[in-house]
């Protein structure tokens, strides 16, 4: 009998668990820790489809965020490039859309999948050159 009641109290507590971290229907797969990056704010689709990075990119960079392209971070220690993602369902350039082509400092929580890897901004600021 104390079998029985201790796993249904383990086998609601679990079910407690993933409903209370869901949001929205999703859960956090794939989440880590708030992290903090440093590197160039991107506009991924010119720099996937021909290497645009840098100060004579910002104007082309600005046009694509405005037909909707999310931003991403180009991490300068790794190479690895971080999509901007909005996962409280806001915008996902709204933080970053004034650094682009600038060196910032990331603070959020990094999320990868299936070789995509994004991060929720919470904190952006510029660094210095």
């Amino acid at each position: 009998m104390r079998v029985k009641l201790a796993l249904l109290v383990f086998g609601l507590a679990a079910i407690v668990g993933v409903t209370a971290s869901a949001q929205h229907g999703h859960q956090e797969q794939g989440a880590s820790r708030e992290t903090t990056i440093v590197g160039e704010v991107i506009d991924p689709v010119c720099y996937l489809s021909h290497g645009s990075t840098g100060k004579a990119h910002r104007r082309c960079a600005a046009y694509c965020v405005q037909q909707g392209i999310p931003l991403a971070i180009l991490e300068e220690k790794s190479g690895r490039v971080y999509l901007s993602l909005p996962v409280d369902h806001s915008n996902p350039n709204a933080k970053l859309r004034a650094f682009i082509a600038e060196k910032v400092k990331v603070t959020g929580t990094v999320y990868s999948k299936g070789g995509l890897t994004g991060i929720h901004v919470k904190r952006v600021e510029r660094v210095g050159t």
